[in-house]
């Protein structure tokens, strides 16, 4: 018989929630009803991040809704999502979208773009998100509204479905799932080109600063190409091998950004360690097998003798420096 993970959506009530909870063995207090902001809701508290007060602390985060026209700019439909995050009432919208800072760079043809090109697309989406907010709730003085800025890398679809993958390193076992052949060095990038990206995410931000908005995130999770940089153990070069190489293209974005447009605050949503990739299955999932890849170099946060445990030396170092550098917020993920 297989076994399947339930979906949360399925889980309609509290008592099913602790059910479920119960089932895996977790201890995590549900409450019956959630307070309101007039009973003392911790999440109705402010939050400072970066200086600015945050009037509460629902954030709503940055989706890939690829909806957006071929040309980058907002659709009818990512119109009317970003007015839905002004009338939601959530006072931090971390990124709103992930859009990508040169049109080799989107995961899907209809991903939102951003570059000086869509300048008015970009502004469009704001100002409906500001209007549906100010419309519902009087003000927007404690409404953050960031952009995130990314690059798919691996996962780049700038024009079919077909995958066009721009990689930071061969990986055996990504490559051998996403059909990339081991000795094609033509999808890696060079040092060269990457000096050109991070004038890309340079000009990226100043747009966004340029259009209003107030912070960007430099997108480094979910295997996408800032976060893969991470784990480039076996790429040489300056942005590769130790940890100081693999960090440096992250490092040297943010660091540019604060120094060019000091105006704008940066974030960073961080992947903080990685596992070996797993077959596709609806069932419960197995990992791919990595037995004959240890010592493991090919994870981030990641136990290199058991790459299905975390080790988190290095995220933790990151984040301290991510701070030192003036990063203001730090949103983790896996």
């Amino acid at each position: 018989m297989t076994e399947h993970y339930p979906k949360i959506a399925q889980l309609k009530t509290v008592d099913a929630f602790r059910a479920r909870l119960a089932e895996l063995g977790l201890e995590i207090p549900v409450d019956d009803q959630p307070l309101s902001a007039a009973e003392g809701s911790p999440l109705a508290r402010p939050i400072d991040i970066g200086g600015f007060t945050v009037g509460n602390r629902w954030c709503i985060h940055p989706m890939e809704g690829w909806d957006a026209n071929r040309d980058g700019s907002p659709s009818e439909l990512t119109l009317r999502r970003w007015r839905n995050f002004g009338l939601s009432g959530a006072k931090l919208i971390w990124g709103g979208e992930a859009a990508a800072v040169r049109p080799d760079g989107r995961a899907n043809p209809n991903q939102t773009l951003a570059v000086r090109e869509n300048e008015a697309g970009l502004r469009q989406l704001l100002d409906a998100l500001i209007i549906a907010h100010r419309e519902h709730f009087s003000t927007t003085d404690d409404l953050l509204v960031g952009l995130q800025l990314t690059h798919s890398g691996r996962f780049c679809r700038p024009n079919t479905k077909q995958l066009e993958p721009r990689i930071a390193y061969h990986h055996p076992l990504l490559d051998e799932k996403f059909n990339i052949a081991p000795d094609d060095t033509s999808v890696v990038w060079t040092d060269d080109q990457l000096e050109q990206l991070i004038d890309n995410y340079v000009a990226a931000a100043r747009l966004a600063a340029d259009v209003g908005y107030r912070f960007v995130d430099v997108k480094a999770c979910h295997g996408y190409l800032m976060h893969e940089f991470l784990s480039a153990r076996v790429r040489p070069g300056r942005f590769g091998g130790d940890y100081e190489g693999r960090t440096r293209l992250l490092k040297t974005i943010i660091q540019r950004i604060g120094v060019e447009i000091p105006s704008l605050m940066v974030c960073v949503r961080l992947s903080v360690f990685d596992i070996p990739p797993y077959r596709t299955s609806r069932e419960v999932g197995q990992p791919m097998s990595f037995e004959s890849l240890l010592p493991y170099q090919w994870g981030f946060g990641t136990n290199e003798s058991d790459p299905l445990g975390m080790d988190l030396t290095e995220p933790l170092r990151l984040i301290g420096e991510l701070q030192a550098l003036g990063v203001a917020a730090i949103n983790v993920s896996c």
